[in-house]
């Protein structure tokens, strides 16, 4: 499954309009592409079939079925209800929904989001990153626009279990001068959405020229500097009318600061201890 979706990652700025189309859909909605076949994919793609054969042969599979083969075996454990949920998600219009029935939808969009962050997220990458935040010398986050609520809950959690953390954003100004202090041996933490703002990629490149490990939390469609990332979470928010929530990535924010907490729990409370037992 990740090397599918790498692969997909790494085609996507050289596919025609209508592979990208695909590419795109896969990276955004696992799941239906798992449950669909390939007709109805086709059909809301407003492509032939024939695309989905040359989008498989472009990743190396032989034909779509073999993609899909693999999905569905990636989401085989997951409750198949949950999939029964997202098709009638899909097939309701929420433009025409009745007022009253406004919560439920999107109380149900970010349940599928959440559900299958949580589904997908490999336990070892939590566990990796937070041991990188935990011996890192200093720990700077950044999100602007509809990132920032992310990054700014982020920076409040990593301060409350003790990590040495700023912001870096465009308060005051100060977003240029406060990236002459980012040295080696420091993790960037960026939250980053589609599309993605300029001042994150002044920020990325500023993190790799000073030799900065760079962790992102993002939507899965590529970003520019998505080869400069250490370590990527990819984050597939639910959707309603337009409005993307936040709450798959503030989960996944809860999730990485607790997994800090409960290791820095186990280790000596003597520094020297501490030291000893990481040596």
């Amino acid at each position: 499954m990740e090397g599918l979706r790498s692969a997909t990652q790494q085609h996507q700025g050289k596919l025609s309009p209508r592979l990208a189309q695909v590419a795109e859909l896969l990276l955004r909605e696992p799941q239906m592409v798992a449950s669909e076949t390939s007709r109805e994919l086709a059909s809301r793609l407003h492509v032939p079939q024939s695309t989905l054969t040359r989008f498989a042969k472009v990743m190396g599979y032989p034909t779509f079925k073999e993609v899909q083969a693999l999905l569905r075996e990636h989401y085989v454990s997951r409750p198949r209800d949950y999939v029964e949920r997202i098709r009638s998600a899909q097939t309701a219009d929420p433009l025409h929904a009745a007022p009253s029935n406004l919560l439920a939808e999107l109380a149900r969009e970010v349940e599928r989001s959440v559900h299958a962050t949580a589904m997908e997220l490999p336990p070892e990458r939590l566990r990796q990153t937070a041991a990188l935040l935990r011996n890192a010398s200093e720990i700077w986050v950044h999100g602007v626009r509809r990132a920032f609520p992310v990054a700014a809950y982020l920076h409040y959690l990593l301060l409350k279990v003790g990590m040495r953390c700023s912001m870096l954003d465009q308060s005051a100004g100060l977003l240029t001068p406060s990236l002459g202090r980012l040295h080696a041996g420091g993790v960037l933490l960026v939250v980053t959405f589609s599309p993605h703002a300029p001042e994150t990629d002044q920020v990325i490149a500023a993190a790799q020229r000073s030799g900065v490990t760079t962790v992102t939390i993002s939507d899965p469609l590529p970003h520019s500097h998505v080869k400069d990332s250490a370590i990527r979470f990819e984050i597939r928010e639910g959707e309603i009318l337009g409005f993307r929530s936040l709450s798959a990535s503030m989960f996944v924010c809860q999730a990485l600061v607790v997994e800090i907490a409960r290791s820095l729990s186990a280790l000596p409370a003597d520094p020297a201890e501490a030291r000893a037992a990481g040596s």
